[in-house]
């Protein structure tokens, strides 16, 4: 009795499957559903390799325990490095009485400008209207966007003093990155942050005014004078860019990707060309970001005095003399010393360093006030 009075069960929908045409009309198929697609079949790694690869892997984990103890041991000085650079601020910063000069570092003005430009990395990177800029830079500092993990990225932070051309006492440059390859040590950079700068009226250094064409003639429309902004190359246009994987490069970083790898300005760019520009933008982006953390932060006072900056002169004279060697050397030699100076690490930059700065003796100082 009790069973008869239960509802009529419902077929299961697996009991009695729809035809694929009605299916289909219904939506419930999606494209290319039941199609049989033909795998790609890997073959099977022979047990000896499994066995050696299993080996590699215990090494890497090995290695990898190795990069995290290493990194602790960065951290721990890190810290103890942290006062030393504390105390070089409050040193620039330091002031010679009322008639001192507005700038971020009053002790010795324009002193971070002139260690960037010691270094060959800024070479045509800061323009001429970007140094009144830069003037007002009081502090650059680093640290890593993870204290736990150091290949996730760093993050640079650039402390300004109150200035007439931007609102911000604070811009900063985030580099997010991967490991892609562990066993190469490849680092990926995937996505660049950077701080949008928002300028105060008419001292945007990073657009240019031109005269833009009137149309018609005749003396009224000579008088009607007419001006557009126009981006140019700066500081804080091309260091100071959103970039990330996969994003469309607007006009300006096409042409500055292009000016960096010195091709043709005037050649169009298919999405093929404009992805590898978009990767060298970012890999070369992040080199200089490299070039904040690793050189002229630690070292600022050097690259100031100049001593720290590379003396290329001597190497590009033994350069060509080894060119007018290898000219009348064989094929073979020549292939060889190709190898050679492919292993060398890219191209070199010109100049050398910079005469240091005379430093006169200051009056009795009196410290700044952090703003």
């Amino acid at each position: 009795l009790g069973s008869s009075l239960r509802p009529p069960q419902r077929p299961s929908p697996t009991s009695a499957p729809l035809p694929e045409h009605i299916r289909t009309a219904m939506g419930l198929v999606k494209k290319g559903e039941g199609k049989e697609e033909n795998p790609v079949e890997v073959p099977e790694d022979p047990p000896i390799l499994k066995q050696l690869k299993e080996l590699d892997d215990q090494y890497l984990e090995l290695e990898k325990e190795y990069d995290r103890e290493v990194h602790k041991l960065m951290l721990k000085y890190t810290e103890r490095q942290t006062p030393l650079l504390e105390e070089r601020k409050k040193v620039l910063c330091e002031t010679e009485g009322e008639a001192a000069p507005v700038t971020g570092t009053p002790a010795l003005q324009g002193f971070w400008l002139k260690a960037m430009q010691n270094h060959p990395a800024f070479e045509s990177l800061i323009q001429e209207w970007d140094e009144p800029v830069l003037e007002y830079l009081q502090d650059i500092e680093k640290s890593f966007v993870d204290e736990e993990d150091g290949d996730k990225g760093f993050k640079i932070t650039f402390r300004f003093l109150p200035n007439p051309y931007f609102s911000h006492t604070e811009l900063t440059k985030e580099y997010l990155t991967k490991t892609s390859n562990p066993y190469a040590g490849e680092v990926d950079v995937e996505e660049i942050k950077a701080t949008e700068i928002e300028w105060q009226p008419g001292k945007n250094v990073t657009v240019e005014k031109v005269a833009k064409k009137v149309k018609g003639g005749g003396a009224k429309k000579a008088k009607q004078k007419k001006e557009k902004e126009e981006p140019r190359e700066s500081f804080f246009r091309d260091f100071f860019r959103n970039l990330k994987k996969g994003m469309t490069l607007p006009e300006d970083a096409k042409l500055q990707a292009q000016n960096i790898m010195d091709e043709d300005e005037e050649e169009e760019m298919d999405d093929e060309q404009d992805e590898q520009l978009l990767e060298y933008l970012m890999d070369n982006d992040h080199d200089v970001g490299l070039v904040f953390r690793d050189y002229i932060i630690p070292f600022a006072v050097r690259w100031y005095t100049g001593e720290a900056a590379p003396d290329d002169d001597d190497d590009d004279d033994d350069d060509d003399d080894d060119d007018d060697d290898d000219e009348d050397e064989d094929e073979e030699d020549s292939e060889e010393e190709e190898v050679r100076g492919r292993h060398k690490g890219g191209k070199k930059k010109k100049g050398g360093a910079k005469a240091s700065p005379e430093l006169k003796p200051a009056a009795p100082k009196e410290e700044c006030k952090q703003q």
